[in-house]
């Protein structure tokens, strides 16, 4: 499946905001039981990087034999983004004062960014001390509008993975710099959590 603007699949990608590519997502999932070739009982969604965190909430209700999610994530967005930032930091050759500088000048900005609901460009017109810290655009990140990670920030992944009753293959890469061991590890703690239905979990690391 393709997200709008990738593929056949109409729309542009840029514009886009979550919630809109994932009613396609959604659609695109649905669509599965008109055809014949498809055994619905035999399904198993791969979701990789950002697609696997949110995986379970693709399939909304139908049936699915089993969730395979690679190098993801499976914590709040804001969480992520301050983990990533450390390590972009520290990867960078700043010393460790001025990582934990800057890290605490990026909890404020996600924080207004992810759940004030306000644009980059907009956290740093109240507040341009924090100017040199922002290193993408104005009005959103990756290419995406900043309304697709407020999305993003608003989504209960705990939820979703503790109501999953199909077995889950959590896959993580150690040379990954974009998704945490952690995020991969939330996913599998969040799916052995107490539930009506036992399930397999499996974690891999390689």
């Amino acid at each position: 499946m393709d997200k709008p603007g990738v593929g056949q699949s109409q729309g542009v990608c840029a514009k886009a905001d979550f919630n809109a590519e994932l009613s396609g997502w959604r659609a695109a999932f649905a669509s599965m039981s008109q055809y014949d070739f498809i055994d619905t009982d035999r399904i198993v969604v791969l979701g990789m990087s950002n697609g696997g965190g949110f995986a379970p909430l693709v399939a909304q209700g139908h049936p699915v034999r089993g969730y395979i999610a690679t190098s993801t994530w499976g914590r709040t967005w804001y969480e992520h983004m301050l983990e990533l930032e450390r390590r972009r930091l520290t990867s960078s050759g700043q010393t460790p004062a001025q990582v934990n500088d800057a890290v605490k000048a990026f909890a404020g900005f996600y924080d207004l960014y992810l759940n004030r609901g306000l644009t980059p460009g907009q956290v740093i017109a109240k507040h341009p001390e924090w100017k040199d810290l922002w290193y993408y655009e104005r009005d959103g990140q990756y290419g995406r509008p900043a309304a697709f990670y407020q999305q993003l920030q608003a989504l209960n992944l705990g939820r979703a993975w503790q109501e999953v009753n199909a077995p889950v293959l959590v896959i993580y890469g150690t040379g990954d710099t974009i998704m945490s061991r952690s995020d991969s590890d939330a996913i599998s703690e969040s799916s052995t959590s107490p539930t009506p239905a036992p399930r397999k979990i499996s974690f891999l690391s390689e």
